[in-house]
């Protein structure tokens, strides 16, 4: 069992944003890929949970990046655990170029769901996990915040989920809500602006059909964009969001 568990990548073009780097929505998913690698080899994995009809569900994300692989790179993530209570596991990455060099971080936050009662489950027969924990290996950047509800919006647009939207569960993916934040603003905007630091936590569980309203407060100044971010069905929060973009 390995401490500190990595796996390289290869972006293709077909994998870029128009801006020819690593989209965000494609690096989270790269997260949960990574981190459901290591819970497997673990022992804490989809096999170890899913005749207890459980699994594990993502909570928080932060991501903070310097620069993103850029068309035909090699990058690799890399992550280990570093802490579980009787509730939450926290998790933590580091995005390298393909000369080694560090591009990014992420620190995320995780449960287990019980797929029958919708719940969260109590995790602590997982504590001997703590023994795992790196002890020279911290993640440098700020941990997820509580994104607060979004007050005096600066634009407010409504949105339909649909199949395309939905994951393995039959709920709407997580990239998705990413996505759908990311659409709220222009090519231009995005060719002018790069995302440095992203941070969203998911509240509710979203499912197809379903009328959402895509919340928005944006502040510009000195070149930094900053805008805080909400998905809200029926009035009630699915996510929200905080983002970071500065001139490229």
């Amino acid at each position: 069992m390995e401490k500190i568990f990595e796996r390289r990548y290869f972006l293709t073009p077909a994998e870029c944003s128009p801006e020819g780097r690593m989209p965000i929505t494609l690096l989270i998913n790269r997260l949960i890929e990574v981190a459901t690698l290591h819970a497997n080899s673990l022992g804490i994995g989809y096999a170890s949970l899913v005749d207890l009809h459980q699994t594990w569900v993502l909570s928080r994300v932060a991501v903070e990046m310097t620069r993103y692989p850029g068309v035909n790179d090699h990058y690799t993530v890399r992550t280990w655990v570093c802490s579980l209570n009787r509730l939450f596991s926290e998790r933590d990455f580091e995005i390298l170029d393909g000369e080694g060099a560090t591009i990014g971080w992420a620190r995320t936050v995780w449960a287990v769901m019980d797929t029958q009662t919708r719940t969260v489950a109590d995790i602590s027969r997982m504590a001997w996990i703590t023994q795992m924990v790196p002890d020279d290996k911290v993640c440098p950047v700020a941990k997820p915040s509580r994104p607060v509800a979004v007050s005096e919006p600066t634009s407010v647009e409504p949105y339909r989920f649909t199949y395309c939207d939905l994951d393995f569960n039959r709920h709407v993916n997580s990239s998705r809500y990413t996505e759908l934040l990311l659409n709220q603003w222009t090519l231009d905007f995005h060719d002018a602006y790069r995302l440095t630091r992203f941070e969203i936590a998911y509240i509710h569980e979203a499912y197809f059909d379903q009328q959402v309203e895509v919340r928005l407060k944006e502040d510009t100044a000195e070149g930094v964009t900053t805008a805080a971010a909400e998905i809200l069905a029926d009035g009630a929060p699915l996510c929200r969001a905080k983002l970071e973009y500065r001139l490229r």
